[in-house]
């Protein structure tokens, strides 16, 4: 391993999400944020200005390579039908999440569909593909907590590790006030949700990328 990759094992919760070929600011959008208010600024400056509230969702995101990033860490909302939909849209996309309930989900996704989903650690994938993530993070699991695995995967396949350094580093940055929640949560695609900042509309259907292809 060229870095040291950032782990997660010890968060409660949060949610880290990959889009291939998408812009910083096109991630930013697919989570309904008004990307005219996010500053590129450190985590430290960051978290002086910001003031949660009980609803509102973080966003921080940066580029890895030819893929963009967005972490959460509370109310998240990354892994919703809605926004999974968005960052995958004609492109591919992962999402990393665990729950306050401590559930951990890796969703692999192809242009808004889901083409492997899995718990890492449980044995078992909800959702096979021929790109076996699953049999990956599995066999790295045996030495690792699942998070820390599944980072090395994802580590592994796009060239790039999310390191502590980046994550502390300079990121654009924005919240969402007062997302969808509901609208985010429905998998009827012709009823897409969205996340609405706080006296601003967004809709979703726009492009963000095209598919990488890569040999296994």
């Amino acid at each position: 391993m060229a870095e040291e990759s950032w782990s997660l094992a010890q968060s409660g919760q949060f949610c880290l999400a990959l889009s291939a070929g998408s812009t910083v600011e096109d991630v930013l959008e697919a989570y309904g944020a008004d990307v005219s208010r996010a500053q590129w600024i450190t985590s430290e400056e960051w978290f002086r200005i910001y003031e949660p509230t009980a609803t509102s969702t973080a966003l921080r995101a940066g580029s890895l390579g030819g893929w963009s990033f967005c972490i959460e860490f509370d109310n998240c909302i990354g892994f919703t039908p809605g926004i999974r939909r968005e960052l995958s849209k004609e492109t591919e996309a992962f999402i990393l999440s665990r729950t306050g309930h401590a559930l951990t989900t890796l969703h692999y996704m192809v242009d808004g569909e889901v083409v492997e989903s899995f718990e890492p650690g449980n044995g078992t994938s909800c959702v096979p593909s021929s790109r076996d993530f699953t049999g990956r993070v599995e066999r790295l699991a045996d030495s690792s907590d699942g998070i820390t695995a599944c980072l090395e995967v994802l580590a592994e396949y796009t060239g790039h590790y999310l390191t502590t350094a980046l994550l502390r580093g300079p990121l654009l940055s924005v919240a969402v006030l007062a997302p969808d929640r509901e609208g985010l949560m429905r998998t009827d695609l012709s009823r897409p949700g969205g996340a609405t900042p706080s006296g601003t509309s967004s809709s979703l259907g726009r492009r963000l990328g095209t598919i990488v292809q890569r040999s296994e």
